[in-house]
């Protein structure tokens, strides 16, 4: 099996198909199992996340600290980071457009 330049062409596949990402001998109960361990799982999660965001720690935290100190850094960076391309509307109110002319010689 040639093409025109004289490479040949692989008669199979150089990679073997992967099996089915589920297995054959999966039973639906162990599907409820999984649907149900993943649902305590998010419960919890969702708990867990509700604890915490409840909990708050005094100003001197060095977490707190840290936490202050990134905020201010993010606002000094969305301050001066003011620049860039301009807008093309922009860029077209800046240039003075210029008066129709009109060709009063030879008109009278």
């Amino acid at each position: 099996m040639s093409t025109e330049h004289g490479k040949r062409q692989r008669k199979r596949a150089t990679r073997t198909r992967r099996a089915s990402r589920v297995p054959a001998d999966r039973t639906p109960a162990d599907a409820a199992d999984m649907d149900a361990a993943e649902g305590e799982a998010r419960e919890h999660y969702r708990r867990e996340k509700a604890r915490r965001a409840e909990r708050s720690r005094p100003p001197e935290h060095p977490l707190e600290q840290a936490r202050r100190a990134y905020e201010a850094l993010l606002a000094a960076d969305a301050e001066r980071a003011r620049g860039g391309r301009p807008k093309k509307d922009a860029a077209a109110a800046k240039r003075p457009h210029p008066a129709p002319e009109t060709n009063t010689e030879g008109e009278e």
